[in-house]
């Protein structure tokens, strides 16, 4: 007769050597759901604030923005939204920040504004958002910096600009 072995013991040590494993892989899924909310977060912000630029009329990035004489106030491009100077880029600024919804986080993030042309001559604003995504899984920011790069780019609108 053979004796009966038991396996509840067997049974725990499987599970408290898997469990590990499985917490990280429920904290990179969620990790990877804050990674896309805000990408998307950011999408958004980039795309309103460009809209915004498109329509913005081109006095506002005067240096007498109420009369629109004088030059443009903003000497180089692209510039940073800290280092903005007209109306018409600050203006620009606080639209992308308006939606990013209050997330903390994002107010980390660095916000570039840029007028060009394109080889026709016709006048586009492009804008980039940077974000440093800081994971919370542990051991995935090992791998080195994760920065979330957004951008938008538009023609503005012929109502926008004088002639």
């Amino acid at each position: 007769m053979k004796k009966p072995r038991f396996k509840a013991g067997q049974s725990l040590i499987e599970f408290s050597l898997l469990l590990p494993i499985l917490i990280l892989l429920i904290m990179g899924l969620f990790d990877l759901g804050r990674a896309i909310f805000y990408y998307s977060v950011l999408n958004t912000a980039v795309r309103e604030g460009t809209r915004y630029a498109i329509v913005q009329s081109d006095c506002d990035y005067r240096v007498n923005p109420g009369s629109c004489d004088g030059g443009y106030r903003d000497a180089t491009y692209p510039l940073n939204c800290d280092d903005a100077l007209s109306i018409g880029n600050q203006n620009i600024c606080n639209e992308v920040r308006a939606k990013l919804f209050d997330i903390n986080e994002l107010s980390s993030s660095v916000i570039t504004i840029d007028h060009l042309t394109t080889a026709g001559g016709d006048p586009v604003i492009s804008i980039d958002i940077d974000f440093l995504f800081e994971p919370i899984t542990p051991g995935v920011a090992m791998i080195g910096d994760l920065t979330i790069h957004v951008h938008s780019q538009m023609l503005r609108t012929a109502i926008a600009i004088p002639r």
